[in-house]
């Protein structure tokens, strides 16, 4: 019963966390923003955090937890809160290769995951978890008889897991199409590369001895050769692009377009940033419709 509990307590709190996520971004830039993870209108992470909170401040037992001030609670949730998404970002990286959110460009952040107004932010909704929201959800399920209760978190398991196995189904299929893009790319223009070496080494060969300005057009012919097979990797990685996109799935579409980039710094390379870009242009065309 008390799995139960908490666990119908992780939905709310990650549904309340999706209605603030997507209004403020929806204000922020002016069109709906539909955020989240998941397909479903649930923020696991606000809902762990919240939860995380609810139970540290309300069933610890543990000597001043539950009369913590104000303070207390800011502190230990500014703090938590910094552990847990620096920890969720770097785990999701790791597993998938992606991020959903990043604070490069805001002050005070540490690797684009965590940032010091969010981690304050954060800690602020700790106080509003702990004195407003906790007591209206405990009241709310104490109030409702168990067998709900657990029959709610049931469907509430059902529906999660089918959501979470869909997600995870579209970003593994995701990644498996393109690291195979990416090989046939770089095999493509290895073999371009090989056979612009062997001719330029032939030309070169049968021209030794002619004139230094015929040898030197065959280095001007070598590098306008490069700018070609530079100008096939760009079309080739376009159209691989275009394609794994366009044959994606709706659910597969709809994860993509909540990713806000593919790894980090020194990790990344030129096909995952393409790919970013190449999204960050489909969100936009979507959003305009």
């Amino acid at each position: 019963m008390l799995v139960c509990k908490y666990f119908v307590w992780f939905i709310i709190y990650s549904f309340m966390g999706w209605i603030y996520e997507s209004t403020y971004c929806t204000i922020r830039k002016h069109h709906w923003e539909n955020r989240g993870f998941l397909h479903g209108p649930i923020v696991p992470i606000y809902g762990v955090g919240a939860l995380l909170a609810s139970i540290v401040f309300s069933q610890l037992p543990v000597e001043g937890l539950q009369q913590a001030n104000n303070l207390q609670i800011f502190l230990i949730c500014f703090f938590g809160s910094i552990v847990l998404e620096y920890t969720t970002s770097w785990a999701l990286e790791k597993l998938f290769h992606a991020y959903w959110w990043d604070y490069s460009n805001v002050i005070c952040n540490i690797n684009g995951r965590v940032c010091l107004p969010a981690s304050i932010g954060f800690g602020l909704a700790g106080i509003l978890v702990v004195r407003v929201l906790l007591p209206f959800v405990e009241n709310m399920t104490t109030s409702t008889h168990p067998l709900l209760i657990e029959v709610l978190a049931l469907v509430f398991m059902l529906f999660l897991g089918m959501d979470l196995a869909l997600t995870v189904s579209a970003l593994t299929n995701f990644a498996s199409n393109f690291a195979r893009i990416e090989a046939e790319i770089n095999e493509q223009i290895a073999n371009a590369y090989e056979r612009l070496d062997n001719n330029v080494s032939d030309a070169i060969e049968t021209m030794v001895e002619k004139s230094e300005q015929v040898q030197e057009g065959v280095f001007v012919r070598k590098e306008l050769a490069e700018e070609k097979a530079a100008a096939l990797r760009e079309r080739l990685t376009n159209e691989r692009l275009e394609s794994l996109f366009l044959s994606s799935s709706a659910a597969q579409k709809h994860t993509l377009l909540g990713v806000q980039g593919f790894r980090r710094g020194a990790q990344s390379n030129e096909l995952r940033e393409r790919m970013r870009t190449m999204i960050d242009e489909k969100r936009h065309h979507n959003k305009k419709k």
